[in-house]
């Protein structure tokens, strides 16, 4: 019998996670940023994202840019998706 590791499970609803493109919306400040492709491993069940460290800090390069550009809607689509997902 195989068991799953701690974080093969949604930390909201303890679904299990797949790994998938997502698309994340993020508030930052009084400006909202779509970030469209982002390799993560998202819940079955609720559909949360879950990024790792390598990704997370891609995002955060892009979310800064966005920020810097002064829109108040902006979409990005993550490019790197060659980064390891863990």
């Amino acid at each position: 019998m195989m068991y799953a590791r701690e974080n093969d499970r949604c930390y909201f609803c303890g679904g299990m996670l797949e790994e998938r493109l997502a698309t994340i919306p993020f508030v930052v400040g009084s400006s909202v940023v779509v970030v469209r492709e982002v390799p993560a491993r998202v819940c079955i069940q609720c559909d949360e994202p879950v990024l790792g460290s390598a990704v997370a800090s891609e995002v955060d390069r892009l979310l800064k840019q966005a920020r810097h550009a002064g829109f108040e809607v902006s979409v990005v689509t993550y490019s790197n998706v060659e980064l390891a997902l863990v």
